[in-house]
C-alpha cells in the first residue's frame, strides 16, 4: 500500500469513527432530554478540519467535525464531547450564529458562549459533569455581580467595555488575563463558519480552509502511533459494547440500554432510527413548519435561521408543557429560549401606529403615469397629456405625546438616548413631516415639564438644552390627566397616541383613554417583564436596541 493510499484509509476511518462518536453523544443527550429531538439530528454531520483547537464548529445547517481532534476529545472524556454537542446545538437554539448586529466580534463571541455552556451546564446537573465545572459556576457567579442577569446584551456590554478599556486600566477587574480565562472555561466551538462572521456563501468551511489531506503527511511514522492507538481502542470499545459508556439504542438490543437512560423504554430505537431518518432526508425533513408568512422581519432570515426560530419554539413549548418534570434544572434554558424567540419589530413601524392619514403639498411620483406623459410631448412636441400631481396622501405623524418617567428609578443617561433614539427616527423616515406638534411630558408623581416641539428640525437644539426634572416617586395618572386636558383645549385635535418611557413601577390609569399608549421598558433580561393594563401596548428594548433602531415590541391584547 503507497503512503497516499494509506493516509486516505487513515483519513477515511477516522471520520466513520468520528461520525460515529458523534451519533453516540446526540442518543444519549436525545435519551436524557427528549425536547432536544429535533434540535440534534437537525445538522448533518461533515468531516472537516476546523484547525482551530476545537473539534466542533457549525454554519447552522451543518456540523463540521475535526476527526483527529474528536477522537483526541473522546480520548480524553465522551462526557466532554457530549457537552461539546450539546454547546453547539444551544448556540443554533439561541441563534448566536445569525446575529449581525454587534461590532466587537470577539466580545459578542465570549458572550454567546457565556450563555451557551450556563444552560448545557445547568440542564445537565450532575449527568456529562465536566472537571472545570465548579470553575465555571464561580465565573458566573462573578459575572452575575457585575452585569446583574446573564442576557447576551448585559455580557457583551460588560465584555466590549472591558476590551475597549483605555490603555493601563482594567475595567472591573477583567483585564486581558481574566477575559482569556472565561474564553478557556466557556469555549467549546469554533465560531468562524457562523453566517454573521461574513464567510460567504453557506457552503463555505469554517476555519484556515485547506484541502483534507495533509500535503506534509508521508508514510506512518512513529508520530501517527497515537492516533492508531485511539482508533483501534475507539473500534476495540465499539466491538465490545462499551461496557463503561452507554450504548446508542440498537434493533433488540435497546430495550435494557434504554431503561438505563432515564426510564426509557424499547422505543427509544425506534425513536433514534427515526430521528436518523429525518437528519438524513435533508433540511426540509422532520421540521416545523414554515407557514407563518405574515411575521414581521422574516425576508430579512435566512432558511437555516427560520428553521432554529422554529425548533426553538417547539422547545420551548415542550420545557414550558413539562416544566415540573425538569424542575429548576430548566430555568436559564426557558429563560434564555424566551428571550431569543421574543419576536423583534422594527421600531420606525411601531411608530407609524400612531401616523394618520393626511395630504402634503409634494410632487405625487406614486401616481404619475409616464407613458401619458411621454406620449404627450412626443405627440405636440413640448405638452404632456398630463403632469404629476402636487399634492401626496401619506401616514405622517403629526399630534404625538412623549412621556418621560423622571422618577429617582429611571437613569437620566438611558431618558435622553430614548429620546434621541426616537427622535432620529422621526427625522430620517420620509413619512414623517417636518411640521409636526409633538410634547414632550416629564413626569414622576406628577407633570413637572412640558416642552413642545413643532418643527423637527428645531429637535438637536431641544436635545442639547435638555435637563431632566423631578426624581421623585411614579404615578402614570397624571400624564393622562394632563393630556386629556391638552385635548380638551385644542391642543392635540388629531392626536393618534402616546408612548411612555418608564421603568413601569407606577400606578396606572383604571380607565383606558380614547387613543392608543404604550409603555416602553427597558428590557433586563429578567423572565418576567412588568406589566401593563389590557388597553395599553408593551414595548421591550435593550441597550444595544437603542443603539441600532431596533425593539421588541409585544402588544398586550
Amino acid at each position: 500500500m503507497d503512503t497516499l493510499d494509506w493516509q486516505q484509509m487513515r483519513r477515511q476511518q477516522a471520520d466513520r469513527l468520528a461520525g460515529d462518536i458523534i451519533d453516540e453523544a446526540r442518543v444519549q443527550l436525545m435519551l436524557k432530554f427528549r425536547f432536544l429531538d429535533l434540535a440534534l439530528w437537525r445538522m448533518e454531520v461533515e468531516p472537516y478540519p476546523v484547525r482551530s483547537g476545537y473539534a466542533l464548529a457549525t454554519d447552522g445547517r451543518k456540523l463540521y467535525c475535526d476527526s483527529e481532534l474528536l477522537l483526541g476529545r473522546f480520548d480524553e472524556s465522551f462526557d466532554e464531547v457530549v457537552r461539546d454537542c450539546l454547546h453547539l446545538v444551544m448556540h443554533c437554539l439561541f441563534r448566536h450564529p445569525f446575529d449581525e448586529t454587534h461590532d466587537r466580534e470577539d466580545a459578542w463571541w465570549l458572550a454567546c458562549n457565556v450563555m451557551a455552556e450556563s444552560a448545557a451546564m445547568e440542564l445537565c446537573g450532575s449527568r456529562f459533569a465536566s472537571a472545570d465545572d465548579a470553575a465555571r459556576r464561580q465565573a458566573l457567579s462573578e459575572l452575575r455581580l457585575l452585569c446583574g442577569a446573564l442576557t447576551p446584551g448585559n455580557l457583551y456590554r460588560l465584555f466590549h467595555k472591558a476590551l475597549t478599556a483605555p490603555h493601563g486600566t482594567v475595567y472591573r477587574g477583567l483585564g486581558q488575563g481574566r477575559l482569556n480565562e472565561l474564553a478557556s472555561l466557556f469555549e467549546r466551538d469554533n465560531h468562524e463558519a457562523w453566517p454573521s462572521h461574513g464567510q460567504g456563501t453557506p457552503d463555505e468551511k469554517p476555519g484556515d480552509v485547506q484541502e483534507l489531506g495533509h500535503p506534509d503527511d508521508d508514510a506512518p511514522d512513529a508520530g501517527d502511533t497515537d492516533l492508531q492507538e485511539l482508533m483501534a481502542s475507539a473500534e476495540a470499545d465499539a466491538a465490545d459494547g462499551q461496557p463503561d459508556r452507554p450504548q446508542a439504542p440498537q434493533g433488540e438490543d435497546a430495550g435494557a440500554e434504554g431503561e438505563e437512560a432515564e426510564g426509557a423504554d424499547d422505543d427509544a430505537a425506534e425513536a433514534s432510527d427515526e430521528l436518523q431518518d429525518k437528519a438524513a432526508a435533508g433540511p426540509g425533513q422532520g421540521r416545523p413548519s414554515d407557514d407563518d408568512a405574515d411575521r414581521e422581519g422574516e425576508d430579512e432570515k435566512s432558511p437555516d435561521e427560520r428553521d432554529w426560530e422554529e425548533i426553538a419554539k417547539q422547545v420551548e413549548v415542550n420545557l414550558e408543557t413539562f416544566s415540573r418534570e425538569w424542575g429548576e434544572e430548566a430555568g436559564s434554558l426557558i429563560a434564555c429560549l424566551r428571550i431569543a424567540n421574543r419576536k423583534r419589530y422594527d421600531y420606525s413601524d411601531f411608530l407609524r401606529r400612531f401616523s394618520m392619514l393626511s395630504e402634503e403639498m409634494k410632487v405625487n411620483d406614486d401616481e404619475f403615469d409616464n407613458i401619458f406623459y411621454t406620449y404627450g410631448l412626443e405627440l405636440y412636441g413640448n405638452m404632456p397629456l398630463i403632469e404629476p400631481l402636487e399634492y401626496k396622501e401619506t401616514q405622517r405623524i403629526r399630534d404625538f405625546v412623549i412621556a418621560i418617567d423622571t422618577s429617582e428609578s429611571c437613569q437620566g443617561d438611558l431618558v435622553r438616548r430614548f429620546l434621541a433614539h426616537t427622535f432620529d427616527i422621526l427625522k430620517a423616515q420620509e413619512d414623517f413631516a417636518h411640521s409636526v406638534n409633538i410634547h414632550v411630558i416629564q413626569c414622576d408623581a406628577k407633570v413637572q415639564a412640558d416642552t413642545r416641539i413643532t418643527d423637527l428640525r428645531d429637535i438637536d437644539g431641544f436635545m442639547e438644552g435638555f435637563h431632566i426634572r423631578g426624581m421623585g416617586g411614579t404615578d402614570f395618572r397624571p400624564v393622562f390627566g394632563y393630556v386629556e386636558d391638552l385635548r380638551n383645549q385644542g391642543e392635540l385635535p388629531s392626536m393618534k397616541g402616546l408612548i411612555y418611557f418608564t421603568d413601569g413601577l407606577g400606578t396606572f390609569p383604571e380607565a383606558a383613554p380614547d387613543f392608543d399608549a404604550a409603555f416602553v421598558f427597558m428590557d433586563t433580561g429578567e423572565l418576567h417583564t412588568p406589566s401593563v393594563p389590557p388597553w395599553a401596548m408593551k414595548v421591550l428594548i435593550d441597550e444595544d436596541g437603542i443603539s441600532r433602531l431596533r425593539g421588541k415590541v409585544q402588544d398586550n391584547g
